[in-house]
């Protein structure tokens, strides 16, 4: 009897460690494929991934979709402005071709594919530097909150006051990535312009429990001259629409 009783252990933790292969297989292969977006956010090792794998809970999958909520909603928390469209001038255009590839992770946001290169993403960074430099009173470049110390980002200069919507973001409007995607904060209006236009996706916690504004869309990374026009169109409306209770922004020619 001792014996049976003893095989039926064996077999019962046999077939317990054969039946979780796979969930450590997958697990594995995500925690790889997390690496390879680079650091972030999040610390960068099994518990940043693992706090990562903890944000599906709450994350949205509609990050393609224009509006997916009531705008009337959200008047007490974007005021008359979050209707408004901040891009002056022409109509932005469609953007040509399919999307990029963004793995399904909710942080960091990255886009595997169509990267920028090197020297795009030098001009960007240096565009950021000059539209805060123009506008002292409004906007400061400092090193990000949301990113961490890994890239610089547009913040609402000190003494500014941060409009609720913003608030917990604590200021910080817009930062690039290491391979040229760009995080920025629009009004709903034009949030919605531009993931219709595809040119950008919502982050999967846009809009959850007010953990970061409706508006932080993820631009993807410009791969020419036209683009990059757009882009510097993108960054300019989300300046417009954080600082719209202050001086007008200043554009770099």
């Amino acid at each position: 009897m001792q014996s049976i009783v003893e095989h039926r252990r064996l077999l019962t933790k046999l077939a317990i460690g054969f039946g979780s292969l796979p969930i450590l297989s997958y697990a594995f292969t995500s925690y790889r494929g997390w690496l390879r977006l680079g650091p972030g956010g999040l610390p960068y090792n099994i518990f940043g991934w693992l706090m990562n794998v903890a944000g599906h809970i709450i994350a949205r999958s509609d990050t393609q979709e224009p509006a997916p909520y009531n705008p009337e909603h959200l008047t007490s928390l974007y005021g008359s402005s979050g209707n408004k469209t901040f891009f002056h001038g022409k109509a932005l255009p469609s953007r040509s071709g399919s999307r990029p590839e963004i793995p399904n992770f909710v942080a960091p946001q990255r886009q595997m594919t169509e990267q920028a290169t090197p020297a795009m993403l030098e001009r960007m960074k240096a565009f950021l530097a000059t539209l805060a430099n123009q506008n002292p009173e409004i906007i400061q470049l400092k090193l990000s909150s949301l990113e961490g110390p890994y890239q610089h980002a547009l913040w609402l200069a000190d003494g500014f006051a941060i409009p609720e919507h913003l608030k917990p973001n604590k200021g910080e409007f817009a930062h690039p990535h290491g391979e040229g995607s760009t995080h920025v904060t629009l009004s709903l209006a034009d949030s919605a312009k531009v993931i219709a236009l595809g040119w950008a996706e919502r982050h999967k916690l846009s809009g959850v429990k007010n953990m970061i504004p409706w508006g932080y869309v993820l631009i993807y990374a410009p791969r020419n001259e036209e683009e990059f026009g757009v882009w510097k169109r993108i960054v300019v409306a989300s300046a417009r629409f954080v600082a719209a209770a202050g001086p007008a922004v200043q554009v770099p020619e």
